[in-house]
């Protein structure tokens, strides 16, 4: 029974760290500061539930990508043996042998699955095997009384191993992407503090090329996606504190940076105005603000020329003591993220 109870716990704690992922049964399944500087120990990321989204939807695959008729074939097997050993035991009877090679055979199969590439890979196999490892795993834990802890670790890590490899399918499709996605502004109102291009650094006093706009923002605002796209990068980033990096299309990505809480994880799909942090003044940063950047193709753009001119001017509930200063000086050139 202990054994039992570790497998269920083990099937919870994944559920709830991938709660992310959209619920499909299995029948619908198979039917049609310096550089240096350390996070600081308080700042630490805050979960956030939104409604889930379908990131990579069956049918809208890699041109590359093909169903695996080896592993459909392998899932429905499994199903099939794994439901006809729970009619013949008593409910609380140990797991027969037959099941536990039922479980060997469809972890293997897996396994020769996960050995293709992912642009290879169709996201509707993906969404199948998970699927019916967890729903058969709940099962098994309901009808025995003792599962092998070895072999719920076993499946587990194969559950693991899908979801990176939907991050993975997810990037690519991403990066397939050609056309040019329309962008709006992170936070609203927008009130500019400082220009895109060449200034004085305002901690260091030298002259330095500012790769993005620095957005006035109060500290726990919410801070939104520009655009459609895919989390690259979400945590700890030097200089830019908690900093998120999404890309949008082929070459095209937005980062968000002095945030004061991550809310996104890498490989997560965002839509157009998805909270993807909180506003802060993390790494270098002389007070609470959003350090905003925009690069195409490798080169660091202007938002100002990409969404243009901001519809308000001054943050709603304060004065601002002195209008934006204007420091529009040389566009940055040869930087790189």
């Amino acid at each position: 029974m202990p054994r039992c109870l570790a497998a269920l716990s083990l099937l919870v704690l994944t559920a709830c760290a991938t709660s992310h992922t959209e619920k499909v049964s299995f029948e619908e399944a198979f039917a049609a500061r310096p550089e240096s500087l350390e996070p600081p120990p308080s700042l630490t990321k805050v979960p956030v539930r939104r409604k889930p989204k379908a990131a990579a939807a069956p049918g809208k695959d890699l041109p590359t990508a093909s169903i695996s008729p080896e592993l459909q074939a392998a899932l429905a097997s499994f199903v099939n043996r794994a439901r006809e050993y729970r009619r013949t035991v008593q409910r609380g009877s140990a797991m027969p042998d037959d099941q536990v090679e039922n479980w060997g055979d469809v972890t293997g199969a897996l396994d020769d699955f996960l050995d293709r590439p992912a642009a290879k890979t169709s996201s509707l196999d993906i969404v199948r095997a998970r699927v019916t490892l967890e729903a058969e795993l709940e099962e098994d834990a309901r009808t025995y009384g003792d599962i092998p802890a070895e072999l719920a670790e076993s499946v587990m890590g194969r559950v693991g191993q899908l979801s990176a490899r939907m991050s993975e399918v997810r990037r690519l499709m991403v990066q397939t992407v050609r056309e040019v996605p329309r962008f709006t502004w992170p936070l609203f109102p927008v009130y500019v503090t400082s220009d895109f291009g060449e200034r004085e650094h305002p901690i260091k006093g030298e002259l330095r090329d500012h790769l993005g706009v620095d957005l006035s923002a109060k500290r726990g605002q919410a801070i939104l996606s520009a655009a459609p796209g895919v989390v690259l990068r979400a945590g700890w980033n030097g200089s830019h504190g908690y900093q998120v990096e999404v890309q949008h299309a082929s070459r095209i990505y937005t980062r968000y940076s002095h945030l004061s809480r991550v809310l996104v994880e890498p490989g997560e799909i965002l839509e157009r105005g998805d909270v993807l942090g909180l506003a802060g003044d993390t790494g270098m940063a002389t007070g609470v603000h959003l350090h905003f950047e925009l690069w195409k193709d490798g080169q660091p753009m202007n938002p100002l020329d990409e969404l243009g001119q901001p519809t308000e001017a001054v943050v709603v509930g304060e004065s601002p003591a002195q209008p934006p200063k204007k420091h529009q000086g040389r566009r940055p050139s040869g930087r790189r993220p």
